[in-house]
């Protein structure tokens, strides 16, 4: 078969169109590697003799402090947390009031991954007495699994490789009846 030049040009076209293509998507997990929750003291959904003097909460990587943002709500509706967030590496740390009340507490978190992406989502724990010593604590164990609340970047990838791939097809096939 003979290869006419507006043929090679198709071809090459579509070559490249699949090459970024393939770049683009392979490169796409690595750049959506986000940081996540490992896990929290208290431990998500456990039931507590007294009530904590901090929620800590441990990522996979390092977090930034610009948006990080822990919020602690008693069974009342109130919001317990006091003080400043402290972020140390990939552990956060939230100061709690102190005398809580027995009950079930709500943790809402929110934090900026190093990659710059935001995570979030909450969790709760039950005290079932009350008014904790400062340092009461419990292992950290298996919290809830994040959520990511960031929109996925891949879908515009592959939206964007397939205008590729359809525009150099265009492009050839418009060289192709030129040709003929």
């Amino acid at each position: 078969m003979v290869m006419t030049p507006a043929l090679r040009t198709v071809r090459l076209l579509l070559l490249a169109a699949v090459a970024t293509l393939a770049l683009l998507v392979t490169g796409a997990g690595v750049a959506q590697a986000h940081d996540e929750l490992l896990g929290s003291t208290p431990v998500a959904g456990s039931t507590l003799e007294a009530a904590p003097g901090a929620v800590e909460l441990e990522f996979s990587g390092d977090v930034q402090e610009l948006g990080t943002e822990v919020v602690v709500t008693a069974p009342d509706g109130s919001t317990v947390s006091v003080g400043a967030v402290q972020v140390d590496g990939a552990t956060v740390t939230q100061p709690l009031a102190a005398d809580l009340p027995g009950g079930e507490y709500t943790v809402d978190w929110r934090v900026t991954s190093a990659d710059g992406h935001p995570e979030a989502d909450s969790f709760s724990f039950t005290v079932a007495g009350g008014e904790a010593a400062a340092g009461t604590t419990t292992d950290v164990g298996e919290a809830a699994a994040t959520t990511d609340t960031g929109s996925s970047s891949t879908t515009w990838i592959v939206v964007g490789a397939v205008v590729v791939l359809a525009a150099a097809a265009a492009v050839g096939l418009r060289g192709l009846r030129r040709r003929s």
